[in-house]
């Protein structure tokens, strides 16, 4: 499992992924319109989180699909792909809160604000973007699957998105711990 040793930003979006092929009305035909519902999506109403992490000096990109955006997913999530002691950057989501062992800033974006000084996710909302173009092209997927798409949109943002310069001093970084010399 990949993990940054790093200042990090994370934010979350939501993918509409349902029982793609399969027939979950019983016999009644298809259900036209008015299927989004207002909140936060859950695995349960088809429109699961996927959380980005972005390192902020590699700028290494990984996706991770969990079942909800509570406060126990983003622990998890970020316990598993950032090392202790770094800097998480987040927006204003309450879940957010409370990540004891790794310093904490956030941006209020519920009050108009998007960068505060270093306080910034934009790397986080950019890479969300190159999510959503990943998946524009699939037309939709069924949310069983949705953990492999995940997995394959984060080497395709790290091989595709960076430029290739970028990919190979962040794949150097990954695995010996040190940047590269500039010429």
């Amino acid at each position: 499992m990949l993990r940054l040793d790093e200042d990090c930003e994370v934010d979350e979006t939501y993918v509409n992924a349902g029982l793609k092929g399969r027939n979950r009305r019983g016999n009644k035909g298809r259900k036209r319109g008015g299927t989004r519902r207002r909140g936060r999506g859950t695995y349960g109403t088809d429109r699961p989180p996927i959380f980005t992490v972005v390192g902020r000096k590699t700028r290494t990109t990984i996706y991770r699909m969990e079942k909800r955006a509570d406060a126990r997913s983003v622990r998890r999530v970020i316990r598993s792909h950032v090392a202790m002691g770094n800097t998480i950057y987040t927006d204003d989501y309450c879940s957010y809160r409370g990540l004891y062992g790794y310093g904490y800033r956030s941006v209020p974006h519920s009050e108009g604000v998007y960068a505060c000084g270093d306080a910034r996710i934009n790397g986080c909302e950019s890479r969300n973007l190159c999510f959503d173009i990943f998946m524009l092209p699939r037309c939709g997927v069924a949310k069983d699957h949705l953990d492999l798409y995940v997995a394959s949109a984060t080497v395709w943002v790290s091989l595709y998105v960076l430029e290739l310069c970028e990919t190979l001093e962040s794949i150097e970084f990954i695995l010996f711990g040190h940047q590269p010399k500039k010429l």
